[in-house]
């Protein structure tokens, strides 16, 4: 998967900083707040990566905070259509596969 290398684009924005392309590096389950942390800092420098929010919704899925994950599910969509760039369209349809889990997840928790 894309999204889980760690690596940096050579791409910049207006202020020359390079866009950071995932923010799971060395992903290990007994991490998952370390990478909650290190998602939080690349989102804090490059805001407007939607594969950033992808990864962030992700790890917050594994720690169960739902609520939070779909959240940046649906930054991440708003980010992709605002995008002046090609679209990634596995990473659009990843993120609308999400956000179909999340719009289902309160009639999922209202089933146990």
């Amino acid at each position: 998967m894309a999204g889980c290398q760690s690596k940096q684009s050579p791409t910049t924005t207006n202020t020359s900083t390079p866009l950071v392309s995932s923010c799971l590096g060395d992903f290990r389950m007994r991490d998952l707040e370390l990478l909650v942390e290190s998602c939080d800092e690349a989102i804090e420098q490059t805001p407007n990566q939607a594969d950033l929010h992808r990864d962030r919704a992700l790890v917050l899925t594994l720690r169960g905070d739902q609520a939070k994950a779909c959240e940046d599910v649906e930054v991440a969509l708003s980010l992709l259509k605002q995008s002046k760039q090609p679209v990634d369209p596995m990473l659009q349809h990843e993120l609308q596969v999400r956000q179909s889990t999340c719009k289902q997840s309160p009639t999922m928790a209202e089933s146990d």
